[in-house]
């Protein structure tokens, strides 16, 4: 009895993993022939081949409806069962409590969605110049939100569109189907194209030379902006105004300047420069100017008035010297 007692064992340990694989492989194979334990549907018909594994042929027989939007069905373990009986579908529940949820493939359009199929149809159309992130749409209705059957979105459509440059504004009218019946949406908004532009945080003082930390930004509708207004931050720093500039306006380029290098009565290093011959010589200035003007000097030895150009902060290089360069045929220009 002893010499067969390890071939008992052995014979025992082959058949344990056997039998628990034939146990598995029904289950395997169900759950190869069953899709999944919640399917959704895109049309108002489930069909064979929404629930089970099937050939193309029959995965377009038709079942039953679909359950409303919104709501869901169940297939119980019965009911999985009768559908396999009927078209000899090798399934079988595993368990009596087996089921399948089944539900409405949807659609949803909510405030977002619907103020950018607004905006991309005014940019389409060319009612508006342009979409950035700065393309505002504002709705005058309290739009609710809406669910629709996938199936039904491509009916969503824009059937009239009222836009009236003018004041932004506009009346839209959208057409769609829902669950077979024609519905019809109209709202009223405003759509604006806004800019980014900079401002100073503070009143500029005349004269005043412009740091960065002098500006700030600000939105505008583009339709409201001049022509002449500063767009960049770089076309303004290191400037200064001509004239007092008020806070949190738009900054006219004619407003500004190049800040003055040179002031009236200041005394200046004057730069003489032909040939072999370099004078510096002192001399006070009788106009102001910044880099590259043409201002009036006085020569403090001679008294005599000359000509020059600004070439820096107290410095000036007189009209007849060799040095002449680009600053000085735009001043002249």
């Amino acid at each position: 009895m002893s010499i067969f007692a390890p071939l008992k064992t052995s014979i025992a340990k082959l058949i344990a993993p056997l039998a628990i694989c034939l146990a598995i492989v029904p289950n395997i194979a169900n759950a190869n022939v069953l899709k999944s334990s919640a399917i959704e549907v895109n049309a108002n018909v489930i069909l064979l081949g929404d629930i089970f594994n099937v050939g193309v042929l029959r995965a377009r027989e038709e079942l039953f409806q679909a359950p409303p939007l919104g709501r869901k069905g169940i297939l119980t373990a019965k009911i999985l069962t009768d559908i396999a009986e009927k078209y000899s579908i090798d399934w079988h529940a595993t368990t009596n409590f087996q089921k399948v949820t089944v539900s409405r493939k949807s659609k949803t359009i909510d405030n977002i969605e619907i103020k950018n199929i607004i905006r991309n149809y005014a940019a389409d159309n060319n009612h508006i110049n342009r979409i950035t992130e700065l393309t505002k749409v504002k709705l005058y209705n309290n739009f609710k939100t809406l669910i629709m059957p996938a199936s039904d979105f491509p009916s969503f459509n824009v059937s009239e569109f009222d836009y009236r440059p003018f004041n932004d504004q506009f009346t839209v009218t959208f057409r769609y189907i829902n669950q077979g019946n024609p519905k019809t949406i109209q709202i009223s908004g405003k759509i604006e194209n806004l800019v980014r532009i900079p401002v100073f945080a503070n009143n500029i003082r005349r004269n005043q030379q412009i740091l960065q930390s002098d500006i700030k930004y600000i939105q505008v509708n583009t339709r409201r902006l001049p022509d002449n207004i500063v767009l960049h931050i770089e076309d303004i720093i290191g400037k200064s105004a001509k004239n007092s500039i008020r806070a949190m306006q738009p900054i006219a380029e004619h407003l500004l300047k190049y800040p003055d290098l040179v002031k009236k009565n200041t005394i200046i290093n004057l730069a003489f420069n032909q040939g072999r011959i370099q004078l510096n010589i002192k001399a006070r200035a009788l106009t102001t100017g910044a880099n590259g003007a043409l201002i009036k000097v006085m020569n403090l030895k001679s008294g005599k008035q000359i000509d020059a150009i600004v070439t820096g902060i107290d410095q000036a290089m007189t009209l007849n010297s060799n040095r002449r360069n680009a600053r000085l045929i735009t001043a002249l220009k």
